[in-house]
């Protein structure tokens, strides 16, 4: 039954799509497109599927890994033959987008579903733009946790120590614009973060502990919201929950953007058209649980809408041109994953 309401929800979504006239003409986008992302593989197989049911004479070529390895590609690709040897690119975080700009690597292309996101989910000289949201929460164990926490600060409590959980900036590009947009904020800074390691938390990916805290292993951690939400579709009954830090969230926009060098430029377009469709974000809603990235789409149950929540501020740039930086404060204070 699950599965054919996924399949149905998709045949919906190509269906709006084709309808409200973000696929005018399929027949004239046609060919192989390469998309580089970091996007989880079961969530980027239902938008590849959806895609090409959209447009069927396009054939979407999907390379993924984490968003490090990405940026790995796009320099053997540049070492190797001189340009980027992919079409599209989609990862968790905008200072990639940033950096790929910087360096002159992407095209400037603004979509018109593009006009339906807020100017904060935008590159203002349009070159990238959010396709997704990956909100940094507190996650707990409904067993373990009985006041659900309100702030980041509630992780430092010391009765969470060894019983707590988060990714680093190694291996999470999502966890990396995380810590650089609390090393901005005076409220937290370096301070806030050598207090946390003080409880000593457990390092692993955001999938991992999101995972240990369902299970009991962990009472307590920082992760990404559709995680939880995830989790919760395939067993309802975990006892784990998640909040939206009320004295403020850091939302990590995911950048789609298109590369300047790209083969198949109408189907790249049209790629990321459809990702910022309705059609395409509710998809996104449905079969990830992310909260979309356009104001006319639904979001989750669990969330009215992004405007309701308070955003600890970031500033994409500065995140990306202290890279290094970062890793290396977070290295020096939590040491190796």
């Amino acid at each position: 039954m699950r599965t054919e309401c996924r399949l149905l929800a998709l045949a919906l979504a190509v269906l709006a799509f084709v309808v409200g006239g973000g696929c005018r003409s399929p027949d004239r986008v046609s060919g192989p497109v390469t998309l580089y992302t970091s996007v989880p593989p079961g969530i980027i197989a239902q938008i590849e599927a959806a895609f090409e049911e959209a447009y069927p004479a396009v054939d979407l070529r999907v390379r993924r890994g984490g968003t490090s390895d990405v940026e790995v590609w796009v320099e053997e690709d540049l070492a190797a033959v001189g340009r980027v040897q992919a079409d599209v690119m989609w990862v968790a975080d905008f200072t990639v987008g940033e950096a790929m700009k910087q360096r002159g690597l992407l095209l400037r292309y603004t979509p018109p579903e593009a006009e339906a996101l807020l100017p904060t989910l935008r590159d203002p000289d349009g070159y990238y733009f959010a396709a997704r949201l990956l909100n940094m929460v507190i996650v707990y164990n409904t067993n373990a946790v009985s006041s659900p926490p309100t702030s980041y600060r509630d992780l430092l409590d010391p009765r969470y120590r060894g019983r707590i959980g988060h990714a680093t900036p190694v291996i999470s590009g999502a966890f990396h614009y995380f810590v650089g947009t609390l090393l901005q904020d005076p409220a937290y800074g370096e301070g806030f973060l050598r207090q946390l390691a003080a409880n000593r938390p457990s390092l692993q990916n955001n999938r991992e502990t999101t995972a240990r805290v369902a299970s009991g292993e962990l009472d307590i951690g920082i992760t990404i919201d559709f995680t939880v939400r995830n989790l919760l579709r395939k067993d309802p009954q975990a006892p784990i929950a998640f909040v939206y830090p009320e004295t403020g969230v850091v939302m990590v926009p995911s950048p789609i953007a298109i590369f300047k060098d790209a083969v198949n430029l109408p189907a790249a377009k049209a790629f990321e058209r459809f990702v910022l469709s309705r059609a395409g974000q509710a998809l996104l809603r449905d079969v990830a649980g992310v909260v979309p990235v356009r104001l006319d789409v639904a979001t989750p149950p669990d969330i009215e809408s992004i405007t309701k929540l308070r955003v600890i501020p970031s500033d994409p740039a500065w995140i990306q041109a202290h890279h290094d930086e970062i890793r290396a404060i977070f290295l020096e204070i939590f040491g190796e994953p």
